[in-house]
């Protein structure tokens, strides 16, 4: 195994700035290594190699000569973009037949703030089609599996950004968080993530699933290298008037005491698997050894699931509504125009799509009136009001991340109701706008299991400061218990070492 791309970009952004070694050699550490695991993995739909040795040389001679200018930690650091982000000259095809010609001329506000800092592009990862599903198999380019256990899925939807850093392909990856979709891979994988406030940061130039509950969201080994790449990412942008400042250096809250915050845990367990039961009560006793205040605590995470699916399908349906076989990709065959979308659409789409946009379409029809959907509305600020009034009384909310480990690939091909059933832990920080970050847990002695810490919005500091904490506490017992428990790889932090 080449060191390098096992390390975290805080590590090697110090041995950058030592010179002890160079972007250029890095980035090569790193396509090596994408050679090596991709067909065992198929994290990525468009490698990026070129362009990848081109901004890391252009990087070294940054940090050569840095002409009177503050470098990013980030200079140099390769890095993977989940393929619904667009990067100017780069396919963006959102895995969708649809899109598979498409290149933007374009970038998303996120890779023009990565080139910014210079981190280096290491190219665009798989998901599944238009960042509908949890598990990384509906895609054009093929189903991505776990690094740690090829057999089992890496989560989705950004399921190729989280197996791209847990197989040491990029240090770390930006993916997107809709209902779950970074927080559970990053859980699957064994590394970190942060779904931001909503707002925090810009949505431009990202393929929109369900533009009120999308975030973009960083995927990384630790706690500090999240930070890092968070506080590039976030700030106001004057082209998404939804994005507001940001506080800037994350990785001031993250030596910071954790005494005297307090934390709801949420004890809500039916369906979980005794390894999440397990992660879960051991983290709430280290915070009470760390003197966080800790006590039970109940949400409203079914109501929210129920009013996720209907809500993210009924903005799915009307932001695809675009793809209509004339304007937009792929191009409809048939005299009419009525003829080429309905075309278009039955070879552009693959089935989970055709089924939200059927049950989106549904919700929002007009032989209701909109009284259906309203009613949908109407309980959605009623969990909003019941979230926010719990969150007022703590300072987080602790609870699991998905019910159990990584499963099978394929385990729900015929039953896409169980699958929706595995965000039932994640959907309410979106529904409500609140930020939530998630990291290592535990196992079950040969697959991670995550846990999550949810926050009011706007409190990303005490989150980090919390999650900062607890990642210390944690790592020696759960590297402990997979030693103890005979498996074949170290799952806490997505470090491979069998």
């Amino acid at each position: 195994m080449n060191n390098l791309t096992d390390r975290t970009a805080a590590e090697l952004a110090e041995a950058l700035d030592r010179r002890e070694i160079s972007s250029v050699e890095l980035t090569v550490a790193c396509l090596s290594r994408m050679t090596a695991e991709e067909p065992r993995i198929n994290a990525f739909i468009t490698p990026t190699a070129e362009i990848a040795l081109r901004q890391a040389a252009k990087a070294d001679e940054r940090r050569k000569d840095p002409d009177g200018r503050t470098l990013s930690p980030l200079c140099g650091i390769p890095y993977a973009a989940k393929d619904n982000f667009a990067v100017r000259g780069v396919p963006l095809t959102g895995a969708s037949e649809m899109l598979r010609e498409f290149v933007p001329d374009y970038s998303a506000a996120v890779c023009e703030r990565m080139e910014a800092a210079g981190a280096v592009l290491l190219g665009k990862t798989n998901l599944d089609e238009f960042a509908m599903g949890s598990s990384c198999e509906r895609s054009i380019a093929g189903p991505t599996r776990n690094p740690l256990d090829p057999e089992r899925s890496p989560g989705g939807s950004s399921g190729g950004s989280a197996a791209a850093v847990a197989s040491g392909e990029a240090v770390f990856s930006v993916g997107s968080d809709t209902g779950g979709s970074a927080r559970q891979p990053a859980a699957f994988c064994g590394l970190v993530s942060v779904k931001p406030t909503y707002g925090l940061v810009s949505r431009r130039g990202m393929m929109e699933l369900a533009s009120s509950l999308d975030t973009v969201c960083p995927i990384a080994k630790t706690v500090e290298d999240c930070a890092l790449a968070l506080g590039e990412m976030a700030g106001a942008d004057p082209f998404d008037a939804t994005t507001f400042a940001s506080c800037g250096d994350y990785r001031a809250f993250l030596g910071e005491d954790p005494r005297g915050l307090t934390v709801g845990i949420a004890e809500e367990f039916d369906g979980c698997d005794e390894s999440v039961i397990r992660a879960v009560k051991r983290a709430a006793r280290k915070l009470e050894l760390l003197g966080v205040s800790v006590e039970p605590v109940k949400l409203p995470l079914e109501m929210a699931l129920e009013i996720y699916l209907i809500v993210a399908s009924a903005e799915a349906s009307s932001n695809l509504a675009r793809y209509d076989g004339l304007k937009y990709g792929l191009h409809g065959e048939g005299k009419i125009a009525a003829d080429k979308m309905r075309d278009a659409r039955t070879r552009g789409f693959g089935d989970e799509v055709k089924r939200r946009i059927v049950t989106g379409t549904y919700a929002l029809s007009s032989s209701y009136g909109g009284g259906y959907y309203r009613k949908v509305k109407a309980a959605q600020q009623s969990v909003c009001r019941e979230t926010e009034e719990i969150l007022a009384r703590f300072d987080a909310v602790l609870l699991p991340t998905a019910s159990g480990p990584a499963f099978k690939v394929g385990r729900y091909a015929d039953d896409p109701n169980a699958l929706y059933r595995s965000d039932r832990f994640t959907t309410a920080a979106n529904l409500t706008g609140c930020p939530a970050i998630q990291l290592p847990g535990g196992g079950d002695g040969t697959m991670p299991v995550g846990i999550s810490l949810m926050g009011r919005k706007r409190s990303e500091g005490a989150l980090f400061r919390l999650a900062a904490a607890l990642e210390r506490e944690l790592e020696d017992d759960v590297r402990k218990e997979c030693a103890n428990r005979g498996a074949k790889s170290d799952y806490f932090g997505g470090r491979l070492r069998g």
